[in-house]
């Protein structure tokens, strides 16, 4: 019994191996078919690029002729265009020589009818011309340089009364350049003699009592001469700056550039 189950199970390892030996042979046969396809179209394709270029080329050829042909028209065209407006100027040119010769010949006819009177008449005329022309020059001459004379006494008087207003201007100006600030933000002797000078105290740099007097009044604050928070805030509110009591650069700044305005 056993030996009769071993013997089935053989069988159908054998009909196994000979479907799937079946279906490979199938399988390749199917490879080779598409295979000779693929080969089929790979040289259909190659043909019809060879025969593509093969009518490109042709019609490369057919192109270049045609442009041969027609600018080897065209070039005869311009060339015979040029020939005939070549014929045409040089006929111009040739009436145009026979005018200017008759119109010499003209000119010597009239010169000999005219005769000696005539040149002689001409010569007269251009001595009297000559005369009135020397004597003209010779006035207008005399015109130029009176006019010059008065010009340059003119321009002097004008130089010397502008110098004059200039050095008037120039002298206040540089008295008041050496009180000009720096606007820094930092209150040192230079910020404390230009505001001395426009209050009209002692300028002498220091910010005493007198100074801070003299600022406190201009400012709207108390005036003891002791520079406190209050004074500050005075200051800042007459600068129109933040009002803080802090006399910080901003407030300085302020305070140099209101003095530069003020001088």
């Amino acid at each position: 019994m056993a030996l009769f189950g071993k013997k089935k199970e053989e069988e159908k390892k054998a009909q196994a191996a000979a479907e799937a030996k079946a279906a490979a042979e199938a399988k390749i046969a199917e490879i080779k078919a598409k295979a000779a396809e693929s080969k089929a179209a790979a040289e259909a394709k190659a043909a019809a690029e060879e025969k593509i270029a093969e009518i490109k080329a042709k019609f490369a050829e057919t192109k270049a002729a045609d442009v041969q042909t027609a600018v080897a028209a065209k070039a005869a065209g311009i060339e015979a265009r040029a020939a005939e407006l070549k014929a045409k100027a040089e006929e111009e040119a040739k009436a145009a020589a026979e005018a200017v010769a008759a119109a010499e010949a003209k000119a010597a006819e009239a010169v000999a009818a005219a005769g000696v009177e005539a040149k002689a008449a001409v010569e007269t005329k251009a001595a009297e011309v000559k005369a009135e022309v020397k004597e003209k020059a010779t006035e207008a001459k005399a015109a130029v340089e009176t006019k010059a004379a008065e010009v340059k006494a003119e321009v002097k008087e004008k130089a010397t009364e502008a110098k004059a207003a200039v050095e008037t201007k120039v002298a206040p100006a540089d008295a008041k350049s050496k009180y000009i600030l720096n606007v820094d933000g930092v209150w040192g002797k230079m910020t404390t003699l230009t505001t001395q000078h426009i209050l009209g105290v002692k300028e002498d740099g220091i910010l005493g009592p007198v100074t801070t007097k003299a600022i406190q009044a201009k400012v709207g604050a108390v005036a003891d001469g002791e520079w406190g928070p209050n004074t500050t805030k005075a200051l800042q509110k007459f600068l129109g700056v933040t009002v803080d009591g802090i006399k910080g650069p901003e407030t300085i700044k302020a305070w140099q550039t209101w003095c530069n305005k003020h001088l």
